[in-house]
């Protein structure tokens, strides 16, 4: 009987986060049964989310038809219609509504293991207007500042805190449409999110990629953690209990752009192809014996 040991922690990257799509379509049969947690934020929540659905087809049709002569990605004709700057934030929410549709929140909520979704809430000492523009300005800055930082600090030292829900947990699909938004939420692009009453903040804020929740599982003793753009090489591959992949290259479709859809494509195309690249590390890491909790 295979143990379930392994944690796999799926960084955000808004659309590049489909490079990790590619390699579940490559290693999921052979990894999801190792699977003790997932963690996810972000994009990442969704495309794990898309994979577990088995509705990517779906998905794909509604994200397609929706971008279809989508020609600007902020557009301030928008705005005088009364709309908001950005569609994003419709069009994911249409793609949620699709993934979750027609058994796809049942597979979700009948998984062996806990796909845990991390959300920023806001700090309590600053309004939310202050606090969402502080938040992604120092998020930025630190990601300008730090380039080969994994792990951003700037978030929690603004006073922002980790929220962290089970995506089994969910009640209804709305209910786990709103938490992947909230996870989600990079204002202009996507809206505040709104689970459980709170207002919440892109995951990203607090860690864009939370090795740290599934390391929270106790079963986890190693913890694959699937990043969606490069890194200096002193900061990826085998890391105490951890193993960090990156892709080879910039992925081909950037975070937020949803006026080229084949470039989503293509980005899946270069994770099934650099499936083959990185499974030797990954079968080396779960080979290993005497590996501790945590990371």
């Amino acid at each position: 009987m295979t143990t379930r040991d392994l944690g796999i922690t799926f960084a955000g990257g808004g659309n590049r986060a489909f490079y990790q799509l590619g390699l579940l379509n490559r290693w999921g049969d052979w990894l999801l049964p190792r699977v003790a947690a997932v963690a996810t934020c972000s994009a990442g929540a969704c495309v794990v989310l898309m994979y577990l659905t088995a509705r990517r087809a779906e998905a794909r049709t509604v994200f397609q038809a929706r971008t279809r002569g989508l020609v600007r990605n902020l557009d301030w004709r928008r705005v005088l219609r009364g709309e908001r700057l950005a569609p994003h934030g419709d069009i994911y929410r249409d793609i949620l509504d699709a993934m979750f549709a027609d058994g796809g929140f049942e597979r979700v909520r009948e998984q062996a293991f806990p796909v845990y979704v991390l959300a920023s809430a806001f700090p309590e000492r600053l309004p939310g207007a202050v606090a969402t523009t502080m938040g992604i300005a120092a998020y930025q800055a630190e990601k300008a500042m730090r380039r080969g930082l994994l792990h951003p600090t700037f978030g929690r030292a603004l006073g922002f805190e980790p929220l962290v829900v089970d995506a089994r947990t969910c009640e209804t699909a709305d209910e786990l449409t709103s938490l992947v938004m909230a996870s989600s939420a990079t204002p202009p692009f996507t809206p505040l999110g709104l689970f459980r009453a709170r207002r919440l903040l892109d995951g990203g804020m607090i860690d864009n990629a939370p090795a740290f929740v599934a390391e929270a599982e106790p079963a986890v003793r190693r913890n694959l953690v699937i990043l969606t753009r490069p890194y200096p090489p002193g900061v990826i591959g085998r890391q105490g209990n951890r193993l960090y992949l990156a892709p080879t290259a910039q992925p081909p479709v950037s975070r937020w752009d949803y006026t080229q859809p084949h470039l989503l494509e293509d980005t899946v195309d270069m994770g099934e192809q650099e499936a083959d690249v990185h499974r030797p590390a990954v079968e080396a890491f779960l080979d290993e014996e005497g590996l501790g909790p945590g990371g």
